[in-house]
């Protein structure tokens, strides 16, 4: 690990759009609970940091769409609808509990320039510090194909870099990376295991339905162990999940640094 007992360990949660969407595609307060239910109750023990999608889609519920727009106009008009409901969702939830969040919207360039990287690190370790829960999207609303990330995989591993997190949970719609056999991989050690036995699997029955998918949860899982960070994919819908992927227990597939 990255740090001494001294302090609590530092856990990011990226929560995907399909997490957080009944099977019409509408937004799902009861998913949403059991997941920040989670959340708090790991922040006894833990220091919590949550990247969550979900901007865009609250965005074509609002504007009355059906298909995710092509046009980058209409996909930023989306995003800047949904973000504050986004955020109010979250509010609301951890407001009553006695905790307050804050908004973080990034985009590339904030981690690529050595003084903006280092302005988000200290902007999100003091909320940290004053246990107030970050919740981190792309700036959507601005983000063009030069300053994108492309999808918020790759978005949390840079947010768990920013914060020494000593875990990073993403939350898939499968239970961790299935080879086509449909056998579940535990634990995967080493990048030559993705580059030259997972990829072949990809198409098959580890595949999702989102965009971005399980390959773009391999490219994340490669830029995390490159940065030392431990990045474990499960399946959001399971109960506890969160909870026991922390607590150590057999969840998904673990990808070690």
């Amino acid at each position: 690990m990255k740090t001494s007992s001294a302090r609590k360990k530092r856990v990011v949660v990226k929560i995907g759009t399909s997490i957080l969407s009944t099977s019409q595609g509408v937004f799902s307060s009861s998913a949403h609970a059991r997941l920040c239910e989670q959340v708090l109750n790991l922040m006894k023990t833990h220091e919590m940091v949550i990247v969550s999608s979900g901007a865009i889609a609250l965005g074509m519920q609002v504007t009355g769409r059906k298909k995710r727009p092509t046009v980058m106009a209409e996909l930023q008009a989306c995003a800047a609808v949904g973000q504050g409901k986004l955020m109010n969702a979250y509010e609301r939830f951890f407001s009553k509990k006695d905790r307050h969040v804050a908004q973080i919207l990034l985009t590339r360039d904030a981690v690529e320039d050595k003084q903006r990287f280092l302005n988000a690190r200290a902007t999100l370790k003091t909320l940290i510090s004053e246990k107030i829960i970050p919740i981190v999207n792309e700036n959507d609303t601005v983000a063009t194909e030069e300053i994108a990330f492309g999808d918020n995989d790759i978005l949390s591993v840079h947010v768990a870099h920013l914060v020494h997190a000593d875990l990073l949970i993403n939350l898939s719609n499968v239970n961790g990376f299935l080879l086509k056999s449909g056998e579940r991989l535990r634990e995967v050690r080493g990048l030559q295991s993705i580059n030259k036995e997972l990829r072949s699997h990809l198409g098959s029955k580890s595949g999702e339905t989102t965009v971005g998918g399980m390959a773009a949860k391999l490219n994340a899982a490669s830029v995390a162990m490159k940065l030392g960070i431990p990045l474990q994919i499960v399946d959001g819908n399971r109960p506890h999940v969160i909870m026991n992927a922390v607590m150590g227990k057999d969840e998904g597939t673990l990808f070690r640094p």
